[in-house]
């Protein structure tokens, strides 16, 4: 039988995966699981040929996002039985994913930043330092979240208000300028970091209530609760760097700018704040327009040229 408990289980423990992952990757492979039972396939034998069949019976009925993250749940599946030598080969290989449509970022809106920034915690003021100021840097510095969880005292340069973000193996760090709400914020946690007690050389910026380096899912249910309390919905790290982004170019900033400030390898990736841009000004023209609102010519006509 398929070993998916002793497979999320690993998510879990190993890979810090977050409850929607393990609960969308569990479904997915229980329902491959039943597919192959029906078919009289064992799982550890599965080919390619099988696995075409599976996702055959789902054309028409999900799309291609969701098309994409199944495969996407069945080759890490499967990469992690061939680590475990519970299977000699991968029926994933040469099964191509299918081209999901390229659907702009979520964005917010400044006035939603604000309130999420805001918003009020019925916690001690260390942790509400903290928060804030996770808050305030993501957003600030167009942070992903393993670069702020990954962020230690030394990174942060108050005075010349500057961050050295770490791009992982292989990438240089950049530097990235911060604006001052986020240097005050910043700055007031760093006062109360000792009220966590550290551990002895604990490098990291960000702690939690052990004293160790936070961690990403900590972030996220911080930010789940957080955006309960602002009244703004569909909050994720990622939301907050891509709001960074986009604000910043329809403040007039330059593209080549906005990528190095994200650290985006083409500017390909970046163009795609473009896209959000052009659909709010759309969005804007068509409200300002005076003819908006489904006046027709006669409505609009008052007699004069």
């Amino acid at each position: 039988m398929l070993p998916v408990d002793d497979y999320l289980h690993y998510l879990e423990t190993q890979r810090d995966a977050s409850p929607h992952t393990l609960r969308a990757y569990g479904r997915d492979l229980g329902e491959l699981r039943e597919f192959f039972g029906a078919q009289g396939v064992a799982w550890a034998t599965a080919r390619p040929d099988h696995l075409k069949r599976y996702l055959h019976t789902l054309h028409g009925k999900v799309g291609a996002t969701t098309l994409a993250r199944k495969l996407a749940a069945f080759r890490s599946f499967y990469r992690w039985a061939l680590t475990r030598h519970l299977v000699t080969k991968s029926p994933c290989d040469g099964v191509r994913s299918p081209k999901a449509p390229k659907r702009a970022p979520e964005v917010l809106e400044p006035e939603a930043v604000v309130r999420l920034i805001e918003a009020e915690e019925p916690r001690t003021r260390e942790y509400v330092a903290r928060n804030a100021a996770l808050v305030e840097v993501m957003y600030g510095g167009g942070l992903r979240v393993s670069e702020v969880v990954g962020l230690d005292l030394t990174d942060v340069d108050l005075r010349e208000r500057l961050v050295r973000v770490r791009m992982g193996k292989g990438r240089k760090d950049r530097i990235v300028p911060m604006g001052q709400p986020a240097i005050d914020a910043v700055a007031a946690w760093v006062s109360l970091r000792p009220e966590l007690r550290p551990l002895p050389a604990e490098p990291a910026l960000f702690l939690n209530r052990y004293g160790r380096r936070l961690s990403a899912r900590s972030v996220g249910r911080m930010l789940d609760d957080r955006q309960l309390r602002a009244g703004v919905f569909g909050v994720h790290p990622h939301v907050l760097r891509h709001s960074a982004a986009t604000h910043l170019l329809d403040g007039g900033a330059e593209l080549r700018h906005i990528q190095e400030y994200l650290g985006h390898a083409r500017l390909q990736t970046t163009q795609r704040y473009t896209q959000v841009s052009i659909e709010k000004l759309m969005r804007t023209y068509d409200a300002a327009h005076p003819r908006a609102g489904g006046h027709g010519p006669a409505d609009a006509d008052d007699g004069h040229a």
